[in-house]
Parts: structure tokens; C-alpha cells; sequence
């Protein structure tokens, strides 16, 4: 079966890149290269990749949490300013939708540290602290439907 066919059966976004880039969209983003020599893909947000990688691999990465790597610190801080920054393109928490202030907003990595994601600005959102403490670096958005917590 091709990997289109098997995207739709699935629920994931193909999405053609060109150059044999292909972006499998989930609840999580994996880039994808099936018709490289390793067939390499990684998920958005991450710089570890997995290689020779199936198409229904690939496509069950878009629903699977990286491994945890273990405590990493490579975050820059958890600044007032970034965070300004950051409430005015959303005051809302990623997670709960609840509203935010700088007091009560924190820095949150969407593909926690612990898990091989990055300290870039696609891999930040701002969550209530709540949000932040009960995820810590597991992913439950990829097993529940609800939310992790009730703020909003």
C-alpha cells in the first residue's frame, strides 16, 4: 500500500515538500525522506533521527511520543521578556486554552527537552503553570482526548 492511501486510513496530512520531503502531519509533525538512502525521518521540533524508516513507521511516529532521553538542560531560562514577548501573539495556555498574564504564563517545550526536542521557538508555547507541571516531559496529548487540566 502506498503512503498516501495509508495517511488517509490514518487520519495524517500528507503533505509533499518536494525533493523527497515529505511532512506527515499528526498530532505530531514528522518529516519524513522515503526515497533517500537511509529513508530517514524525525519528528518536528527534534534533531534525532530514525533511519530506514517504513511508510507505516513513519506515519506511526506522527501518533508516538520520542524516547526519553533522559535530563537535559540546554534551555535558555524562562525569561519575563521572552515570555512578554510571547503573550502578545497569544495570551491563551497551548493546552487548556485558559487566559494568561506574564505572572501566570510559563515557557513550554511542546516536545519536551527530555525527550530530544529543541530550544527553538517553533518547539515553545506558553502554558498556565498547571499545564507545564502535570505534563512534565511526557506527552499525554498523544494517548488522551482531554486536556491536562481544567484552567480555561
Amino acid at each position: 500500500m502506498d503512503l498516501k492511501t495509508l495517511c488517509k486510513e490514518r487520519g495524517v496530512e500528507y503533505i509533499d515538500r518536494g525533493n523527497g520531503h515529505i511532512q506527515l502531519k499528526g498530532p505530531l509533525l514528522v518529516n519524513y525522506y522515503p526515497d533517500s538512502k537511509l529513508k530517514s525521518a524525525y519528528v518536528a521540533g527534534t534533531k534525532k533521527a530514525a533511519k530506514r524508516v517504513s511508510p507505516e513507521d513513519a506515519i506511526a511516529m506522527c501518533f508516538s511520543a520520542p524516547d526519553n532521553l533522559g535530563h537535559t538542560d540546554r534551555r535558555r531560562g524562562n525569561s519575563r521578556r521572552q515570555r512578554a514577548a510571547m503573550l502578545k501573539k497569544s495570551d491563551k495556555c497551548h493546552w487548556c486554552g485558559a487566559r494568561l498574564t506574564l505572572e501566570t504564563s510559563t515557557v513550554e517545550h511542546i516536545i519536551p527537552l527530555a525527550r530530544g526536542g529543541l530550544d527553538n521557538a517553533n518547539n515553545r508555547a506558553l502554558a498556565c503553570k498547571k499545564c507545564n507541571n502535570d505534563r512534565g516531559s511526557d506527552m499525554p496529548e498523544l494517548t488522551q482526548e482531554t486536556r491536562p487540566c481544567s484552567e480555561a
